[in-house]
């Protein structure tokens, strides 16, 4: 789903932009999925083959709330964007949360929210909610990220079955 929101660039302008939303049930407990997402491997491994992160510098390994990762972003594995800045905001293990605040020099909103839910002790739902603001690119953008969600959430399905 993609709707209009009006957001707040990094140096105050207000801008409209989009809102992406997408939710999945996958087959396995929260816990599995709450530790598996920690990991950066995790985000190269469901991104795959629509965008690949490629490490710039010594990036730790894991997502952990106030840590800064600079990646190199290529779509579809040929395609350089440059590069793209995480900065997670927070990572709350209690409320199953993530935030983040990212951009590059083409996004520069692309604000990533993570909830978990546990619908029982097999079923977790897990949703996606990303801001974006590309300029004259967003409604391209947001089109692409609609579908590079999805693209993500398949994997993840994936990858909670064996698990």
């Amino acid at each position: 789903m993609i709707q209009k929101v009006k957001l707040t660039t990094r140096t105050g302008k207000k801008v409209v932009g989009s809102r992406i939303t997408v939710s999945s049930d996958f087959p396995s407990n929260i816990e599995n999925i709450w530790t598996k997402i920690q990991d950066v491997n995790t985000l190269r491994e469901i991104t795959k083959p629509k965008a690949s992160f490629i490490s710039c510098g010594n990036s730790p390994i894991l997502w952990k709330e106030g840590n800064s990762f600079v990646f190199k972003l290529f779509l579809h594995g040929f395609i350089p964007v440059g590069k793209h800045t995480i900065n997670v905001v927070k990572m709350d293990k209690v409320s199953r949360e993530i935030d983040t605040e990212e951009y590059n020099k083409t996004v520069i909103i692309w604000n990533h929210y993570i909830k978990m839910e546990e619908v029982n002790s097999n079923v977790t739902r897990y949703t996606d909610v990303v801001d974006l603001y590309a300029g004259n690119l967003t409604s391209i953008a947001a089109w692409w990220t609609l579908k590079f969600y999805m693209h993500r959430q398949r994997k993840w399905q994936k990858i909670a079955k064996s698990l």
